[in-house]
């Protein structure tokens, strides 16, 4: 068992990346498809220390914006995504889609609505693979 310890990690971590590029993705799509576009206005930045996983943390700053949505009412939130924290009162495009009292906001950019996910996604594929070659070669040896 010991031997398949580095090959169960890998096809874990490569499932990890998988559905978190899928769950972001259909996110995105989900919002493409049923959200509003429109301008939002960053007013602030909240940073925060995130853990990775080799044990040390970095500072990512979290865009406050304000925006106004199509009932008038404005909404200040912060988003998901993190950004340059010298940006503060620049205008964004974003699309937002309300869900009840909430709103889920993303940043209207072929980045995020496209490449971000698909990090994730190939990352994913790439640890899963290793771990299925590893896999392969421990069963044929």
């Amino acid at each position: 068992m010991e031997n398949y310890l580095g090959t169960i990690v890998f096809l874990l971590v490569g499932g990890g990346f998988l559905f978190v590029g899928y769950f972001v993705r259909n996110s995105n799509r989900r919002i493409q498809a049923n959200g509003i576009k429109t301008k939002a206005k960053i007013i602030d930045f909240v940073a925060e220390r995130i853990k990775n996983g080799d044990g040390d943390s970095n500072i990512y700053h979290f865009p406050v914006v304000r925006f106004t949505d199509k009932n008038g009412v404005e909404t200040t939130q912060k988003l998901d995504s993190s950004a340059n924290p010298n940006r503060i009162n620049q205008p964004i495009d974003i699309i937002y889609l309300k869900k009840g009292e909430d709103y889920e906001v993303m940043i209207n950019s072929a980045f995020w609505k496209t490449y971000f996910p698909m990090i994730f996604i190939i990352l994913g594929y790439m640890f899963f693979g290793f771990g299925i070659i590893r896999l392969i070669n421990q069963t044929l040896s």
